[in-house]
């Protein structure tokens, strides 16, 4: 494609100096922007923009929409659909998603990718079908505050180039770091072996004696982390929020907080805590404090949202994880609904006893703090940040981003892993948690292993309440996620299919190839198994066979593996360049070897 004309609008801006680059149908703008009251927007009107009263820049361009199929964007999940241009627009902040947008086709090929570099402040995106003529018409705005205190600098990328699309992707998340004043957050190695999480198998109903019961089995299944969740400082187990903001260890649960994180430790795993960051509940004994202090109150959660414009508001959240990891010896943290920090219908305006006048500011000016105090604190420290908080600034204060919430939902969270390592850069990308009922087949069990499978995975369940077969379900599947983590997530991995959510995910690194399929009856591409000393495809469906296309001949030692990682078949074999189908336990595994493999490479797997 070529790359299309982008048009420039301004209100109550001005443009001082611009600049731009291109090469090859990749092409970047610079900016510096400064005020200019006579401003006004020469473009069409949009709601979303013309119903705030904040300076923005705008930018417009249109192109012929030809072989588009879908639109990515960092938040769409299901909704990979095509959208007209009358749709609203997508909200993105420091807090929510990321800017950039992707439009493929039905190769898997990149037609556009537009990313900006503004990832803070509020931008919207509206990307769309224009009915008429069956243009694309994409619009991007980015709202600055009032008035502005600084000269601005804005950059925006723009990709045409034939490539796939994930490969756009990723060359937009190093785009940003480039561009960024902070490198990521760094990644200990704990950070990509399986977790244990308290959340679904307890959810407020913790104590320490339940949870010590799991320890054990945690240590065993090779779980390196325990993720403590909602319930340790309330003795209310009734799923609201009336009670945060003390955050202290309720007595009648933890009667010794830190003697039990020191239990954690004794099973050589790390200890993470969940901090719901901008809840202060109504019943809390600092809410006469804060209570002036609030963007929002929500009466059926009984709690306020702490408004961080105010510097004591961003102190005393500082202070708690500070205190917290002091007192406890804490190793990191799960802090959660950092996206509720927005402006609502109730958010007061700006007072001179703030000292941001935008929200978004406010919370990047916490999270800088909150990252640097902590990690001066321990360099080691893990950081857990949920979907949809997961964009390219919130690598600087998180090296963990998990799916949002979706139980049991093996899909859900195939889609949302592979969405978030798609511009994540090295950041550890985690499985929302796995759970599943009591009395669940076993190769059901692994097929939600596989869909979490190119992720650090995080378990939730009663580990002592698992069937034998469960059990050795997940030791074989949590025991493979770790020997092949450097594949698995550190790898050259590429997404199919994002239209039909991801039914093939393929990944490799160090002559090992890993690809995992989510849909019965497709050819899946093998490349040639002769270049790589491990080939394996693991079988996330209910039907018990693979159907492989190779493009070149070899001998092979073919190994086939059932859901609990038992050899059920070995044989070495010559395949032709053609279509082979294997039969292949559901939930289980197919391993090629090239003939004259060394013993190591063929070792059996447990």
């Amino acid at each position: 494609m070529n790359i299309p004309k982008v048009n420039i609008s301004f209100r109550k801006l001005k443009a001082d100096v611009v600049s731009s680059s291109e090469a090859d149908g990749l092409l970047t703008f610079h900016y510096t922007i400064c005020p200019d009251a006579s401003a006004k927007d020469s473009f069409p009107e949009r709601f979303q923009l013309s119903s705030s009263s904040l300076p923005y820049i705008r930018l417009r361009m249109t192109f012929p929409a030809l072989g588009i199929i879908g639109t990515w964007m960092a938040d769409s999940g299901f909704s990979k659909n095509l959208r007209a241009d009358w749709a609203p627009g997508q909200q993105i902040n420091l807090s929510h998603s990321a800017p950039v947008v992707c439009f493929f086709n039905g190769n898997d090929q990149n037609c556009l990718t537009l990313a900006l570099s503004e990832a803070a402040r509020d931008v919207l995106l509206f990307p769309g079908i224009h009915e008429e003529n069956g243009e694309m018409l994409l619009e991007a705005a980015v709202l600055l505050s009032e008035p502005l205190s600084e000269e601005y600098h804005l950059s925006i990328r723009l990709d045409t180039r034939t490539l796939p699309f994930y490969e756009s992707l990723k060359e937009v998340s190093n785009w940003w770091d480039s561009v960024s004043s902070d490198a990521p957050m760094k990644v200990p190695a704990e950070a990509r072996i399986p977790m244990y999480s308290t959340w679904y198998s307890y959810h407020q109903d913790i104590s320490d004696e339940a949870l010590s019961r799991e320890y054990g089995p945690a240590e065993t299944l090779g779980m390196k982390a325990v993720i403590i969740d909602d319930g340790w400082q309330t003795s209310d187990n009734n799923r609201g929020y009336g009670y945060c903001g003390d955050w202290e260890n309720t007595p009648d649960k933890f009667p010794d907080f830190a003697a039990h994180v020191k239990k954690i430790h004794s099973h050589h795993m790390k200890c993470l805590l969940w901090y719901s960051v901008p809840f202060i509940g109504r019943y809390s004994r600092i809410w006469n404090r804060f209570s002036e202090k609030l963007l929002h109150y929500d009466e059926e959660l009984h709690c306020g949202t702490l408004d961080p414009r105010y510097p004591e508001v961003r102190e005393y959240l500082v202070s708690v994880f500070e205190k917290g990891m002091k007192e406890w010896n804490l190793d990191g943290f799960k802090l959660d609904f950092i996206d509720s920090f927005r402006s609502y219908p109730d958010t007061p305006a700006y007072s001179d006893t703030m000292d941001y006048s935008e929200i978004q500011d406010a919370v990047y000016a916490l999270m800088l703090e909150i990252s640097r105090r902590l990690q001066k604190q321990n360099p080691s420290l893990l950081i857990e940040f949920r979907q949809n908080y997961i964009g390219p600034r919130m690598r600087r204060f998180g090296n963990i981003f998990r799916v949002g919430d979706c139980p049991l939902s093996g899909i859900s969270n195939r889609v949302g892993i592979t969405d978030l390592k798609l511009i994540s850069g090295n950041t550890a990308v985690h499985s929302d948690m796995l759970m599943w009922h009591r009395d669940e087949k076993p190769e059901d069990v692994a097929i939600q292993l596989i869909n979490n499978i190119f992720a650090t995975l995080q378990i939730s369940v009663h580990l002592n309440e698992q069937t034998t077969e469960q059990k050795k379900v997940l030791a074989h599947y949590l025991n493979f996620s770790t020997k092949y983590r450097e594949v698995l997530q550190c790898g050259d991995f590429r997404a199919h299919a994002p239209l039909a959510l991801y039914p093939l995910l393929e990944s490799c690194k160090d002559q090992i190839w890993i690809s995992a399929s989510y849909k019965e009856n497709q050819i899946i591409p093998s490349p040639d198994p002769a270049s790589y000393r491990e080939t394996i495809f693991l079988n996330g469906t209910k039907t018990p066979e693979l159907t492989l296309r190779f493009s070149a001949p070899g001998v092979f030692l073919i190994r086939k593996l059932d859901c609990f990682g038992e050899i059920v078949h070995e044989e070495t074999k010559a395949l032709t360049a053609s279509v082979h189908t294997f039969q292949v336990s559901q939930g289980g595994a197919l391993f090629l070897y090239p003939s004259g493999a060394s013993k190591s490479d063929v070792a059996i797997h447990s």
